[in-house]
């Protein structure tokens, strides 16, 4: 209970217009609640939140976002019907203009940390492998059908850099960073730092010596 009201006085100190934006959150966080599948407790979204496909998503404790997250478990597009997944676990933290949207399955485990401005997609608009590929003149490509059935997987405790994409089919190994303005476009192995486009290991952590080896 001590921890409580030292929680609220700490916030009360807040300057005025800072305390309105807090109080606004807390607002707009217990409201989304309602809207969501399951979720944990200490969930913190901020203004300009929009979550479509609410029965398709669980989120952890502790969830904390800044301005404009954008969750969209994607059931319908066109004429064509997904059962989309999206996965959050517990002390997930992110930044500004956070886009997480899924068509099959997208998973973020315990821990990890988001920057700004991040997109994570298990899907496309339109085919452009295997059979039946969408060319540039067949029709806009918002009226393309979602190319889906592939997965994404963040592991614990990774650490995603501002402005990073992260793409269809790939998994991001417990431990890893990906630096800013990365595309993930393959799977990165666990304990890593990696960075590019399509970003690639650059160094390994060394338990045994602590340190963080170039590759």
């Amino acid at each position: 209970m001590k921890k409580i009201f030292k929680k609220i006085a700490n916030n009360l100190r807040r300057p005025l217009p800072e305390l309105c934006v807090y109080i606004t959150d807390l607002i707009v966080s217990y409201i989304w609640t309602f809207y969501i599948k399951e979720v944990g407790k200490g969930l913190y979204v901020s203004t300009g939140t929009k979550i479509r496909g609410g029965k398709y998503i669980t989120i952890g404790e502790h969830f904390h976002t800044g301005h404009h997250l954008w969750l969209d478990a994607v059931a319908h597009h066109l004429e064509l019907t997904y059962t989309p997944q999206i996965k959050i676990g517990n002390w997930v933290s992110a930044s500004d203009n956070l886009h997480i949207a899924a068509t099959t399955n997208i998973t973020i485990h315990d821990g990890v940390l988001i920057g700004s401005n991040v997109h994570i997609t298990d899907h496309a608009h339109g085919v452009y492998s295997g059979v039946d590929q969408d060319s540039p003149d067949s029709q806009p490509p918002i009226f393309r059908k979602l190319a889906s059935g592939k997965t994404v997987e963040i592991g614990k405790n990774v650490w995603i850099g501002d402005g990073v994409v992260v793409l269809p089919g790939v998994k991001i190994g417990e431990g890893s960073i990906i630096g800013a303005n990365s595309v993930v476009a393959k799977s990165i192995p666990e304990n890593v730092i990696a960075v590019g486009s399509p970003a690639l290991p650059i160094k390994k952590y060394d338990p045994v010596n602590g340190c963080w080896n170039k590759i």
